[in-house]
């Protein structure tokens, strides 16, 4: 049975966290739940898993300011919505006092928000790791990629289908497969690809029990960035990046090529212009227009931490740094 009380509490707590930080009013979402899944086949294979999950995104604002923050956890014990909430409040109070400026089109240092780097690097793993997006080549790799290196060293990044604690994870899949968690990148060089039984007979291996919502693409179900050696404090972070972006959301990502990686993304929320380790203008307007080759060959480093984030607009879930750091990635207004 589920405690609303103790959720409706929690949730109270994020309010109030966010406006101890400086926000003057909040809005979002709490979304909790119980999902049971049943597979019966003609083998006589029968199985059943049984999961709970609670999210919370909170976005605050301050007067002409807005930034988002989310919770997420299997379980009530673990969820933390007043960590997110005082997240959301201090960005705000943060930009608040700064000036807007415009900035040109071109290539900057960017550090990535959980949200963002989670928004994108999900979506890069379910759109160009999976065996038949190989098969059909909508990949920008190929099956004799694997086992050389395709992103930069810090790079790792795993699928966690098989770990009951994070959220979108499942016990089988679609094909009645148990799921495993997959390292898909270990150090920048691709070490595998997911598999549903119908590309594994084609390549001639086994599933991965990636078969997911459909038997046709193989799909992550809740995507790791690896941690690496950045600070997980914003205002240190912005010292060790020296000067560049900061952006914290986005929304809105389209492809312009999916062979190519070709993509763009509107920038949403608290975005920073930093100097000299410092934040010095808020931005409005921006678009990340990039590829997924700069996300792999650019990605430089990441938060010591990583955490859970999902949110309406993710495609998957995912477990992110706080920060991870791009160079050279391309931004244009509006």
């Amino acid at each position: 049975e589920v405690d609303v009380g103790r959720i409706v509490d929690k949730l109270n707590n994020a309010i109030n966290a966010s406006l101890s930080e400086g926000s003057n009013r909040n809005a979002g979402a709490l979304t909790f739940g119980v999902e049971e899944r049943y597979y019966v086949d003609t083998t006589g294979l029968e199985l059943e898993d049984k999961s709970s999950f609670v999210t919370l995104t909170i976005r605050a604002f301050l007067d002409d300011v807005s930034a988002t923050s989310v919770s997420v956890s299997r379980t009530l014990s673990e969820f933390k919505p007043e960590n997110a909430g005082r997240e959301a409040g201090s960005l705000v109070a943060l930009a608040k006092g700064l000036p807007e400026e415009r900035i040109d089109n071109g290539r900057y240092d960017v550090l990535l928000g959980p949200l963002v780097a989670g928004h994108l690097y999900g979506l890069l793993a379910s759109t160009w790791f999976n065996a038949y997006s190989i098969i059909t080549e909508m990949s920008g790799v190929t099956r004799d990629d694997v086992g050389k290196q395709v992103a930069g060293e810090k790079l790792t990044l795993e699928d966690l289908s098989g770990e009951g604690s994070v959220v979108g994870s499942e016990a089988f899949d679609y094909e009645g497969n148990a799921t495993t968690n997959l390292t898909i990148l270990n150090g920048g060089v691709l070490t595998s690809i997911l598999h549903n039984n119908r590309t594994a007979a084609r390549f001639g291996v086994i599933s991965t029990g990636h078969a997911v919502n459909n038997w046709v693409r193989p799909s992550p179900r809740h995507v790791r960035i690896g941690a690496g050696s950045l600070s997980s404090d914003v205002d240190t972070v912005m010292r060790e990046l020296g000067s560049g972006l900061l952006i914290t959301n986005n929304w809105y990502t389209r492809f312009q090529n999916i062979k190519e990686g070709l993509f763009s993304t509107v920038v949403r929320d608290v975005a920073l212009l930093i100097r000299d380790g410092k934040p010095a203008a808020r931005l409005r307007g921006l678009r990340i227009a990039d590829s997924f080759k700069t996300l792999l060959r650019n990605f430089t480093d990441s938060s010591k931490d990583t955490r859970q984030v999902y949110w309406w607009d993710m495609p998957i879930p995912a477990s992110s740094p706080s920060y991870v750091l791009i160079r050279g990635l391309n931004i244009t207004k509006g």
